[in-house]
């Protein structure tokens, strides 16, 4: 398997499942009784524990002010969001089934950014991505009516 397959499914296939199952994962812990706060603290522990497991087994790069500023904020910003899915999913009872791909449209707006800040444009096919992110907002259109 070459370099760039092998990064597909380590870095996007691999992970999609986890999301997946982080999205039915969440849906349980609200239906067993768990408020946003505790979801986010009990998570978080969770993260900092396989944040140790990565920084003992994989390589690893000077920690620099900067990175861990980067870090940080990507953190806050990600625990927002899961916070405000853990609170939909339990104060609103909406179908994980229909929330998760609505949520999951940041693809697009991170495809986007990362067109913008990244000059990322240079490296893909616009044409191909452009048919793709079309096609993921339909799906998520339709899902949000179904």
């Amino acid at each position: 398997m070459s370099s760039s397959w092998m990064g597909l499914v380590i870095g996007g296939f691999v992970p999609a499942v986890g999301y997946a199952l982080f999205a039915i994962f969440t849906k349980s812990a609200t239906q067993a009784g768990i408020g946003p706060g505790a979801n986010l603290a009990f998570i978080g522990l969770a993260t900092a524990l396989v944040g140790m497991i990565f920084h003992l087994v994989l390589p690893t790069v000077p920690l620099t002010t900067r990175g861990a500023l980067w870090a940080t904020g990507s953190g806050i910003l990600w625990a927002a969001g899961t916070g405000l899915v853990s609170f939909a999913l339990m104060r609103y009872g909406i179908p994980v089934a229909k929330l998760n791909p609505i949520y999951n449209t940041n693809t697009l707006l991170a495809v986007v950014l990362g067109l913008v800040i990244f000059s990322e444009w240079k490296q893909v096919d616009v044409i191909k991505l452009s048919i793709g992110a079309v096609l993921i907002l339909a799906g998520s259109l339709l899902v949000a009516r179904a």
